[in-house]
């Protein structure tokens, strides 16, 4: 159950970089973490799925730039996050999403939950306390969008490349957009317990909305 979520957000990141190289734009902007939403779900499985909980990890805490030039494909952004800042299973983003997510997980599953997040056998968050991601050569135009990402997790960088769309108005740049990616895409294996009676499904739904505002 290792989770990679900044994917989304990344995808963002360099892709607004083709809005603003496409009004001739170019600079830094720096995210603004207080209203950005990042978050993905992951789904419980198995023969005793019942006896689990489908899940919702958003972003906490999070630092990153982009810096923009007129030519997209000569930009560049990097971001972090730390592992023990994810939030799970906040109420308000849970009661978006249906029967799936309708139970109501108590304080002691959430920790539960966390502790697994963190352990040496999913996000190892004691050797590795952040993740970092880096992108370059965004592509396409309006809504076909994408971004190659380099996402540095549990000592190893996986590369992706993933869609988003970006509204640039100004000195402000938005992004949104949902995709889906498994945990064997990332490299990882999800997390399960009594010999995979319940454990975590292959895929993880992303959605983001990134706010980000020039600062130089």
């Amino acid at each position: 159950m290792r989770y990679v979520w900044i994917c989304g957000l990344l995808a963002w990141m360099l892709a607004a970089g083709t809005a603003a190289a496409q009004e001739g734009g170019s600079g830094v902007f720096e995210i603004d973490a207080g209203r950005t939403d990042i978050h993905w779900r992951i789904y419980r499985a198995g023969p005793m799925a019942r006896f689990g909980h489908s899940h919702v990890i958003s972003v906490g805490l999070l630092d990153g730039t982009v810096n923009l030039a007129a030519d997209p494909s000569e930009s560049s952004f990097e971001l972090e996050f730390p592992v023990a800042g994810l939030i799970i299973d906040d109420p308000e983003l849970r009661s978006l999403y249906g029967e799936e997510f309708s139970s109501a997980p108590s304080a002691e599953d959430i920790e539960g939950t966390r502790e697994n997040m963190l352990t040496e056998a999913v996000l190892d968050g004691a050797q590795f306390p952040s993740i970092r991601v880096s992108g370059t050569n965004w592509t396409g135009p309006g809504d076909d969008q994408s971004i190659d990402l380099a996402i540095g997790i549990l000592g190893r960088t996986i590369e992706v490349t993933l869609p988003t769309r970006v509204v640039v108005d100004g000195d402000s740049l938005v992004a949104s957009g949902s995709f889906t990616l498994g945990h064997e895409a990332l490299g990882m294996t999800p997390f399960s317990v009594m010999m995979g009676a319940v454990q975590v499904g292959e895929d993880m739904d992303f959605s983001y909305e990134i706010h980000a505002q020039r600062i130089d």
